[in-house]
């Protein structure tokens, strides 16, 4: 399905924390220039090999990159949420996309054209620093994430990703939540394991009552004991 144009979200480019160094006048200039998309769940917002180089901000809604292997099984990359920028390899390169940005929930998006992102990233210099340290974020995260299949266990690898993925919950500072929760499947493929592997290991942290199923994804009650069951 083709995504359906929108109007600009009331909160609009505000949320993006990489536009956070940007005075408000930028960001409505920046605003100005995008395009705001509504899509679906399960739809594709960015496909491999196609030659534009248009920025997306995540406004709402979760996503995630992934791209397939030779025998086809789907790997995930990276989930994405609220807040998160995505496309800009494309926008500085100029080389066809590298992957698939496809939907999980709905999700509204602002799409900013290649050469209007660039200039703005050539133009500002904590902007431009701003983008190298996320790159080198992403960089980390790769390395970590391919140490972890190296070296760790299918119960480990599920451990270090929710430990990755937890956040302070806001209602409860001693406890972490993680929200939201990838699908069993995008959990697999972020940590090269099957979906079954995945179902028996959230199964067992539960039975342990290391995590927690709750309305707001999975609470982590003692952090200390996911960590420690992750070093096991």
């Amino acid at each position: 399905m083709s995504p359906t144009d929108s109007t600009k979200p009331a909160k609009g480019l505000s949320g993006i924390p990489l536009l956070g160094c940007l005075a408000a006048d930028e960001i409505q200039g920046l605003e100005r220039q995008c395009r705001w998309m509504t899509f679906g769940s399960g739809e594709k917002i960015i496909e491999r090999g196609e030659e534009y180089s248009s920025v997306y901000f995540l406004i709402t809604g979760t996503a995630h990159v992934l791209n397939y292997s030779e025998s086809g099984r789907a790997v995930s990359y990276a989930a994405l949420k609220d807040g998160d920028v995505f496309g800009e390899l494309a926008a500085i390169d100029g080389l066809p996309r590298s992957a698939w940005v496809c939907t999980i929930t709905p999700c509204v998006v602002g799409a900013v054209p290649g050469p209007a992102f660039l200039d703005l990233v050539t133009a500002n210099r904590d902007m431009a620093m701003a983008l190298l340290k996320r790159l080198a974020a992403v960089i980390r995260l790769g390395d970590e994430r391919l140490a972890d299949v190296s070296l760790l266990g299918a119960e480990q690898r599920v451990c270090m990703e929710l430990i990755r993925m937890a956040e302070p919950d806001p209602n409860d500072p001693s406890r972490y939540v993680v929200f939201p929760v990838p699908t069993q499947t995008n959990f697999a493929n972020m940590i090269g394991a099957s979906r079954e592997t995945v179902s028996r290991i959230l199964g067992r942290l539960r039975e342990d009552d290391i995590v927690q199923r709750t309305d707001k994804g999975l609470a982590i009650p003692d952090r200390a004991r996911l960590e420690q069951r992750a070093l096991m």
